[in-house]
């Protein structure tokens, strides 16, 4: 496996820690169920520790000015748009069911249209075909598509969306280029693609904006320099030393394709049916404008784009990140054993595995994690940064959590990973 590689598919590592901007390999990490399968014996909540207070509902809508919009307004908005684009982050289970309830009320308003998924890559389209010819019953659809597959993220997370789309007819076209071309791109360069493999391609990518290329450059060179610093492993250090630009720069050609290549779907697909798309993806496609948005803009210049994002709490509203935002609570399922509620002043434990090396270490739900390896809670990003740096260290990770309003330490080692080589 190439650096490029090793570096994105750290972004998940250890704690399935999100980012600003979805990497490109996102799709190769398996999210865990969100059917309760994983769940099932979790720890019960005690009543004490279980009120999640939240002066926002779930699934409401804001205007880009931060005040509150009602869905009829956002519908009106959308039926104005020649492209929709809805973000997710792939394994939160409410970002889904906005997305669901959107589809569900543009079709119940009578406008056509069509969906483009990220989640399936142009060679997989014959699949949806039959889709959409009728020929896959909606209980089928799973095995049929492949979609474990074609997919890594749990397919329960996804069946709002799908039964919104069977239930109205809808059109569904697959979006992306195949994951092994973005391997191999990643590992040897646009210059080893077979001409069978470049068919996938965009015909010209159309390079990021200055904006979201530093964002891109942040994620990149923040897991580079852990790699830099892993004392186990000094000949990994240096080439990752060494080879920062170089792999950047390739980092930044598959963002720049990837982005691209979906819009040029979308156009063509809607030259083709003259139909409105709505456009499912990361959103970090979508926030800003940067993505897809852009390259929208410029394949098909007089068209109007709507972005809808989801905003947490969490962090402050920012009028710049969308069109529309709607609220979802960052809600993580963490493969040390606990859930999380990504919160301003922390990282509140919603659910906690039985026989989990949480459980073990002596979580309780309820407790908010407020510190991490000495760093302050933020984002999710904190824990994976602190989870790696253990890791690396050979350390155990040791938090400092809230508890019945008392501050309390806990440390606990970090289980391997099977994608830590």
């Amino acid at each position: 496996m190439g650096l490029t590689l090793r570096i994105l598919f750290s972004v998940v590592v250890i704690l399935g820690g999100c980012t600003l901007v979805q990497p490109p390999f996102s799709h190769a990490a398996h999210a865990p169920p969100a059917d309760g399968s994983d769940t099932a014996q979790a720890v019960k909540a005690d009543p004490a520790h279980s009120k999640l207070s939240s002066k926002y509902t779930e699934g409401e809508f804001f205007n880009a000015n931060g005040s509150k919009a009602s869905l009829s307004q956002v519908l009106a908005l959308a039926q104005s748009s020649d492209y929709i684009l809805i973000g997710e982050t792939h394994n939160v289970t409410c970002d889904h069911i906005v997305q669901a309830k959107l589809i569900d009320a543009l079709a119940a308003s009578g406008t056509r249209f069509t969906v483009g998924l990220e989640m399936f890559s142009q060679d997989r389209q014959p699949k949806l075909d039959a889709v959409n010819d009728g020929s896959v019953p909606l209980a089928e659809f799973p095995k049929k598509v492949d979609w474990k597959d074609a997919w890594g993220f749990s397919y329960a997370l996804y069946e709002p969306v799908i039964k919104a789309l069977y239930a109205h007819s809808i059109p569904v076209f697959a979006l992306n280029f195949p994951f092994k071309v973005a391997q191999k791109i990643g590992d040897e360069g646009v210059e080893s693609l077979t001409p069978e493999e470049r068919q996938y391609l965009p015909k010209n990518p159309i390079p990021a904006m200055k904006e979201q290329e530093k964002e891109l450059q942040k994620v990149h060179d923040e897991h580079v320099e852990l790699m830099k610093k892993d004392k186990k492993n000094p000949k990994a250090a240096e080439v990752a030393k060494k080879s920062l630009a170089h792999y950047r720069q390739r980092f930044f050609l598959i963002q720049s394709m990837w982005d691209t290549g979906m819009a040029e779907q979308a156009v063509a697909i809607r030259k083709r049916t003259n139909l409105p798309m709505v456009i499912l993806s990361g959103t970090g496609h979508v926030e800003y404008g940067w993505g897809i948005a852009y390259r929208l803009s410029k394949l098909d210049p007089d068209a109007k784009v709507l972005t809808v994002v989801p905003w947490r709490n969490a962090a402050p509203f920012e009028e710049a990140k969308g069109d529309v935002q709607f609220y979802c609570p960052l809600i993580k399922q963490s493969r040390l054993g606990f859930v999380l509620r990504m919160e301003t002043d922390g990282a509140t434990i919603t659910a906690i595995k039985k026989d989990s090396a949480a459980c073990k270490a002596g979580f309780c739900v309820g407790d908010k994690i407020i510190k991490v390896g000495g760093m302050d809670v933020e984002s999710m990003m904190t824990l994976h940064r602190a989870g790696v740096k253990a890791s690396k260290e050979g350390k155990n990770m040791v938090f400092t959590i809230i508890r019945d309003g008392k501050e309390k330490t806990i440390s606990m080692p970090v289980p391997k990973h099977p994608h830590s080589s």
